[in-house]
């Protein structure tokens, strides 16, 4: 199991629904920046086959990595963000007017 960290409005991650970053918004947004690729869904190769996962993905792209940005029920989250990813989801989360937190509910 990861650990993830979320961009929400909500005072906690798992209220996300209360107060919702909304799909169309998230699309608009991550639209506008550059470094960022929508997808409906992602792949990971791994020794023993491909896990493929459907759903609302923004794909950062940086030095030739992509780090998936999951879009669910209002909210943003990155599973094993390190403090560059985090980082980024700080600016992503100032642009969408929210905030960025952990899932033991600490804010960054």
């Amino acid at each position: 199991m990861s650990y993830d960290v979320h961009i929400t409005r909500a005072g906690h991650w798992t209220e996300s629904g209360s107060n919702p970053i909304s799909l169309e918004e998230a699309k608009a947004y991550f639209a506008s920046l550059g470094e960022f690729e929508y997808s409906s869904g992602i792949s990971h190769k791994s020794p023993f086959g491909t896990l493929s996962i459907g759903g609302d993905f923004f794909n950062w792209i940086d030095e030739g990595e992509s780090v998936p940005f999951s879009y669910t029920q209002g909210r943003i989250s990155v599973s094993r963000a390190d403090d560059y990813v985090i980082d980024k989801m700080k600016e992503v989360a100032a642009g969408l007017g929210a905030k960025v937190q952990g899932d033991e509910g600490e804010v960054y």
